[in-house]
């Protein structure tokens, strides 16, 4: 049931399962880790009831058992043992904050990271309860000049130390796969706040980084970039100490 389109693979290290959103079938595919070669999803979540219509990335809580998918202008969170055409426990509406384009959860403070990348609108990452329903406005927005938001695509929580490390695009006036980077903020950030840290740029080896993951043991990140048709791993103890 896998297809080409996949960009937001999520590893459940507390049940040793892979998450995959598939938006040509519309679904969730749950793997079991462990499988080689051609096997069946060891759970899906598709139908009607599921909402689900556009799903390009996921992210699992495996401390409150709950998946997160980002679709379109909400947020779908599912149980983790959510098996077929089942309704979400909970949906996060924003029509007024756009399109969500990435999530990630922080279960550690109880905080739900989007970011929106909506091309006209200003790039902004969105910081929620992680048990908010219905149409809420954020808690706290980063947005503006100063963030050099542009282009988010891949984000992952840090909930250790209440960091978010967000992937993004240069912009287009620095030039084509040019200015790219992971730039990381506190989860207390709001308004127009520049990244703690950045790394791989600008004018660095990122071109365009679409995933990012913490290798928490060696005190390193990883990152893939599509220009590059790579992963790369930066050691960055900095954001571990």
């Amino acid at each position: 049931m896998l297809g080409r389109t996949m960009h937001g693979i999520a590893y459940d290290p507390v049940h040793d399962e892979i998450l995959v959103p598939q938006p040509f079938a519309q679904s969730v595919l749950i793997f079991n880790a462990a499988i080689s070669g051609e096997q069946p999803p060891t759970r899906y979540i598709q139908g009607p009831l599921t909402q689900l219509s556009d799903p390009d990335k996921v992210d699992i809580d495996p401390v409150h058992n709950e998946i997160f998918v980002p679709d379109r202008d909400k947020i779908l969170v599912f149980p983790r043992t959510a098996n077929g055409n089942v309704a979400p426990l909970r949906v996060i509406k924003m029509p007024k904050e756009g399109a969500v384009s990435a999530v990630t959860v922080d279960p550690v403070h109880n905080v739900v990271i989007a970011t929106s990348n909506l091309r006209g609108q200003p790039s902004k990452i969105m910081f929620f309860d992680r048990t908010a329903q219905g149409e809420v406005a954020p808690k706290g927005i980063v947005t503006g000049p100063k963030t050099m938001l542009t282009g988010t695509f891949g984000v992952r929580a840090h909930p250790q130390k209440g960091l978010v490390l967000v992937c993004m695009n240069g912009p287009v006036s620095v030039g084509a796969h040019e200015g790219a980077f992971v730039g990381v903020w506190s989860i207390t950030d709001h308004g127009d706040v520049p990244p703690r840290w950045t790394i791989g740029g600008p004018h660095g080896v990122l071109k365009q980084p679409r995933g990012v993951d913490l290798d928490v043991k060696n005190k390193s990140i990883v990152v893939s970039d599509k220009v590059r048709n790579a992963v790369l791993t930066f050691y960055f103890p900095e954001i571990f100490n």
